[in-house]
């Protein structure tokens, strides 16, 4: 296996990026008072921890009593598309492992027949597997754009759902 530079750049970027998450988790998530821009980076710092759930939801529930839904649910997709991004930079620096393996070889066929609808499904649902979605089209090298426009459709309509209830607008 041979790793190049835009590997290991992915690799480290993520890695420090998550560190820098874990380590100032709750300021960050704190940071959500501070209004759209706080709570698209809040949302952005609990999508960011790979495989370590944390409330962007409830962020966008809880703010979406205060401020004005759509708003917030835009912040809110906005951020979390942004932190999910790291999935999928650890998927494309850790392709070499995989790749070459019948588990890696299905992956990436699944991804390159599917891959827009399974990121848009998996973003949308309130469940914690989405990091290994993210993973996934890393390792299947899906355009980022694609990528990060299923990822922002999915969280966009999960969030819009989550401060339309927080402000009282669906039982």
């Amino acid at each position: 296996m041979q790793w190049g530079w835009r590997q290991l750049f992915s690799m480290l970027a993520a890695a420090a990026f998550i560190i820098f998450v874990t380590l100032f988790r709750q300021p960050l998530l704190e940071g959500a008072r501070f209004g759209y821009l706080g709570i698209a980076v809040a949302c952005a710092a609990a999508n960011a921890t790979v495989l370590l759930p944390a409330p962007s939801s409830a962020i966008v529930f809880a703010f979406g009593a205060v401020y004005e839904p759509f708003w917030v649910a835009l912040a809110g997709g906005i951020g979390a598309t942004v932190g999910e991004l790291m999935g999928y930079l650890l998927g494309i620096s850790g392709r070499g492992l995989v790749e070459q393996r019948p588990f890696g070889q299905r992956v990436q066929t699944w991804m390159a027949r599917n891959g827009f609808v399974t990121v848009l499904v998996f973003a949308f649902l309130p469940l914690p597997l989405f990091d290994l979605v993210g993973l996934a089209a890393g390792i299947a090298r899906m355009n980022v754009l694609i990528f990060l426009g299923a990822t922002f459709i999915g969280k966009f309509l999960k969030m819009l759902l989550y401060a339309c209830a927080g402000a009282g607008l669906i039982p």
